[in-house]
């Protein structure tokens, strides 16, 4: 089969394939129907080019040419031409008629001699039609038909935007592929014996085509070409082994047949051994190994199979090609395992061989070939007991490497492994024995045998001991269904079919070895070409393949983003730099209103869309809850029912809106994202789409959560007002019994100042008593009124140290009246925090205060220690501790020290009690996002541990 008759066959089925695709995603649009008729055409000439070159016979071949021009050439330009008028909505029909006319006028002159003359044979493998008189003519009025048909679609693309003008770029993109490959089938029609490979690139031609026509979207030329590339190199990568087989069993005799399968068993493995780690010198140096034993066998294969002295000398030659490097490669892989670095013998090693593959092509090596019983065998030269002089040392010095990895001093793997693999090596050496009918004897190479036996140990001791960091799981049991058996076995029958129509035989083994070949690396076909569009577009598109990784990167992070107001910009600002857009806008549901309103906005004036506010009955909310998907402006202008897409087109046009994003997460329609044009002006692509529905996706549960969170926020904050108004019920009471007391003493005092006033000491003593208690009422006013008030802190970056440092030191001069001792433990490290100092400092002092009322015996001691914490999500703490040696607290009364007005003070002092001043420290620190904890033996003292987080805006999310 030869190359022509190949890309015929291609043709014929990726035109068939796509373009059932096409019809089949869409058999009720017109423009699908003319899609598929046009690529039926182009089949027909891809069928009809494989009968071509195939042809045994001139006259087979004529009728082969003819057929080929009036079922499929004749109508592929005004099939096209007809697509195109379709698609551009060109007016009038005349043109078309006129073409379909000149196509029925055409077709009975293809079975004439005035559209072709004869035949002759070309490229001496199949027979080129000869011109006759007409057919300069119909080549002149197809290229007419075919620029004509580019014509309108350049004119259609100068016109318009959007997704019309990127759906041309692509049919621009497909046809300089198509029809300039297809052109140079007509050259050697005329003389210019130019092998027609470019029949090759309409192969891609429908591919391309396909993929813009089912999207019908927005698409991007990257995606195509991705695609494309991707199809048509894992075709090839299929269609070589398919071709090498085919090639070999031309050849292949009984006696060929094994070290060919040795060959190929020795590949395979070498390459599963360097796919497992590719890092690895190990690794690499076994592949290379296995590609040397592979060359070696296949060449003798093939040398096995010819006949042909001038084959055979190159063939003879090729086995030494992989030779002449074995040892240097075992020598240098025995050197690696055993973990040595710095080997001089490796170089010199590795240059030895190459002088060796220097003098290949002369005859001291291989001086011509011997002829035995199982074929012809090379024949050694002057310097061939040189080389093999060379080969024995450096094994044997390989194989001592080998053996000394088993001792237990240097071995770096299980003893037993390094054993195993010593003795597969001895026993892969054993094929040396095939260097000897080198030298006229006749016994038969049975290396082959060796290297299989080599290549079984040493893929155990890997597989067993996990060696070269290769990790198998060997399923104890494989169930196979009937499903799987019948498809290999419809497998087997096909590639049986495909072998005799190619080769005209019947080659059964060549069919169970491509079945079996697939079928172990099938599984690898799909990641395989998913890694080639990957590479592709990594390589060819960096800018879309950077901006897929940030969106999607992007779009993972954003679950970690709980303040709404942050998030909503983020996903603004990272939509507009990331795509290129000029504009974007972010509306939210806002149930209080019971509407979606403007959340946020890039590159828009925000007074214009605040006045946007979109009810869930709107027409807007209620397409997006339906369908579900994103709203393309142009695709509803284009398709779209007109009833219901022209209020919705009115408020996208109102907003500056090509595409919005529904954002729905559990059923509901949370908001919905608004871009604007690209800054390039083209239109988003099908993957920006794909891309942009994720991002949605992901977007809809970070909001969803951060309105959950708001809500949380505000129902603490209400809780918080609702604990005050009831803690203010409570102060109220406690307000009016504790302010009775001193306003009795003063009652008292202004009734019998007037009949007493003449009474010094009266007036002396009570007017103390008056006094104090004034003081004591405004003391009480004045921490309820600091309860009382909202307090929001003011935070600044601070050194707590510092804070703490100078709060003991205006309490140091009463501890030391007291006989009380102050110690201090303030770790180093502590980090500077964001706080309102002036209400930590309130805290603070409360704290020590309260710690040296409570020590009633002498020398007591007040112990402050502060150091840092760090929570189990990673936030950093500083936690204070403030102990004292004092009475302690009752359990009791532990579970009441934060309510209001709850004292165990009752002298009357100045630092008598009002119950108000712990109240007052839990509620500085809840604001600060932090809590208080207290821990109290009665007779042993009390610990106060004060919790701070160093940002307290973190730490709330």
């Amino acid at each position: 089969m030869n190359p022509f008759a190949l890309s015929g066959l291609l043709t014929g089925i990726s035109s068939l394939a796509f373009g059932y695709f096409v019809y089949w995603k869409g058999s009720n649009r017109p423009l699908n129907r003319l899609w598929f008729i046009f690529t039926v055409s182009v089949a027909a000439w891809g069928f009809g080019g494989m009968w071509i070159a195939l042809a045994p016979t001139p006259s087979q071949a004529l009728w082969a040419w003819r057929l080929a021009y009036a079922c499929g050439v004749v109508w592929i330009p005004i099939f096209f031409y007809h697509f195109v008028h379709a698609f551009c909505n060109l007016p009038g029909r005349t043109f078309l008629i006129l073409s379909y006319a000149t196509g029925m006028v055409v077709l009975p002159l293809c079975f004439t001699n005035l559209f072709f003359s004869g035949v002759r044979l070309t490229f001496s493998s199949f027979y080129y039609a000869l011109p006759g008189t007409v057919f300069p003519l119909f080549v002149v009025w197809w290229v007419t038909m075919v620029v004509y048909s580019h014509y309108q679609l350049y004119r259609k693309h100068r016109v318009t935007s959007g997704q019309k003008r990127s759906q041309i770029q692509y049919f621009f993109l497909a046809t300089a592929i198509g029809y300039l490959g297809g052109s140079l089938d007509y050259l050697p029609i005329f003389g210019i014996d130019l092998y027609p490979y470019g029949n090759f690139a309409i192969v891609l031609y429908p591919m391309i085509m396909t993929y813009a026509i089912v999207q019908y979207r927005l698409m991007d030329i990257a995606v195509v070409t991705n695609k494309g590339l991707a199809h048509g190199l894992l075709i090839v990568l299929i269609f070589i082994p398919m071709s090498l087989a085919v090639f070999f069993t031309q050849r292949v005799t009984l006696y060929a047949i094994p070290p060919l399968l040795a060959g190929f068993l020795v590949f395979a493995c070498g390459l599963w051994v360097v796919r497992s780690n590719p890092a690895a010198i190990t690794n690499r140096t076994f592949g290379l190994l296995s590609l040397g034993a592979c060359i070696w066998l296949m060449s003798m294969s093939m040398l096995y199979s010819t006949t042909d002295d001038d084959e055979a000398t190159f063939w003879g030659k090729c086995i030494y090609l992989g030779i002449v490097y074995i040892p240097a490669v075992v020598y240098h892989f025995s050197v690696r395992l055993h973990r040595h670095t710095g080997n001089k013998l490796i170089r010199v090693n590795y240059l030895l061989g190459t002088a060796f593959l220097c003098i290949l092509p002369t005859p001291y090596l291989v001086n011509g070939h011997y002829s035995y019983f199982w074929g012809l065998y090379p024949k050694a030269g002057l310097l061939h007991p040189l080389f093999l002089a060379y080969f024995v040392s450096v094994s044997g010095l390989a194989l001592r490497q080998l053996y000394l990895s088993s001792e237990p001093r240097g071995a770096i793997v299980p003893l037993k492994v390094p054993r195993n693999i010593f003795w597969a090596f001895v026993v892969g050496y054993v094929a040396s024995v095939d260097f000897i009918p080198s030298y006229g004897l006749a016994l038969y190479p049975i290396g082959y045998l060796m290297v299989v036996l080599w290549v079984s140990i040493v893929s155990y001791s890997f597989v067993k001991h996990q060696l070269l960091d290769i990790y198998i799981i060997i399923k104890p049991k494989v169930l196979i269904s009937a499903e799987p058996v019948t498809f290999i076995t419809a497998c087997y029958i096909t590639i049986l079919l495909l072998i005799r129509l190619f080769t005209g035989e019947v080659q059964y083994l060549l069919a169970g070895i491509l079945v079996a070949t697939f079928s172990l690396f099938s599984g690898r076909f799909v990641y395989l070409q998913m890694r080639m569009e990957k590479e592709i577009k990594k390589t060819l598109f960096r800018e879309s393949h950077d901006t897929y990784e940030t969106l999607m990167a992007f779009s993972k992070s954003l679950v970690t983003i709980l303040d709404l107001k942050s998030l909503t910009g983020e996903i603004v600002r990272t939509l507009v730099n990331v795509l290129g857009a000029t504009t974007a806008s972010l509306y939210l549901r806002d149930q209080e209103k019971g509407a979606y309103v403007l959340s946020t906005s890039v590159g828009q004036e925000s007074e214009g869309l605040q006045g946007l506010r979109f009810r869930k009955e709107d027409s807007l909310p209620q397409h997006l809850l339906h369908v579900q998907s994103i709203v393309v402006r142009e695709e509803l202008e284009h398709h779209g029912d007109v009833a219901v897409t022209d209020p919705i087109l009115c408020v996208l046009k109102a907003m500056e809106a090509e595409a919005c994003i529904p954002l729905i997460n559990k059923g509901y329609l949370i908001g919905f994202c608004n871009l604007g044009n690209c800054i390039q002006l083209k239109m988003y692509s099908g993957e920006d789409l794909n891309m942009l529905a994720t991002l949605g996706h992901n977007a809809a549960i970070a909001l969803d959560n951060a309105l959950l969170y708001e809500e949380l926020k505000r129902s603490q904050q209400l809780m918080r007002r609702t604990d005050r108004l009831r803690s203010l019920e409570t102060i109220a009471g406690g307000f009016a019994h504790e302010i009775r007391n001193p306003l009795t003493s003063i009652k008292t005092f202004v009734q019998l100042a007037p009949s007493r006033r003449d009474d010094p000491e009266f007036m002396d003593e009570f007017s103390l008593v008056v006094q104090d208690d004034v003081l004591r009422i405004e003391r009480l006013i004045q921490e309820i009124l600091d309860y009382a008030r909202y307090m929001e802190p003011k935070l600044i970056e601070e050194d707590l140290k510092e804070i703490i440092t100078s709060c003991l030191h205006f309490v140091e001069v009463q501890a030391s009246q007291k006989s009380i001792t102050i110690a201090k433990d303030l770790a180093e490290n502590l980090p500077r925090m964001l706080l309102d100092r002036q209400q930590i400092k309130q805290v603070l002092m409360n704290l020590f205060l309260n710690a040296m009322d409570a020590i009633t015996n002498a020398e007591g001691r007040v112990t402050v220690k502060a150091h840092c914490l760090t929570r189990p999500t990673g936030d950093i703490w500083v936690q204070i501790e403030v102990a004292d040696t004092g009475c302690g607290i009752s359990a009791d009364n532990l579970d009441h020290i934060f309510d209001p007005f709850f004292t165990t003070k009752h002298e009357s002092l100045e630092r008598e009690g009002t119950g108000l001043g712990l109240v007052i420290v839990h509620q500085i620190i809840q604001e600060h996002g932090g809590n208080v904890e207290v821990e109290s033996q009665v007779g042993q003292g009390t610990t106060f541990f004060v919790n701070l987080p160093v940002n307290p805006t973190l730490a709330g999310k």
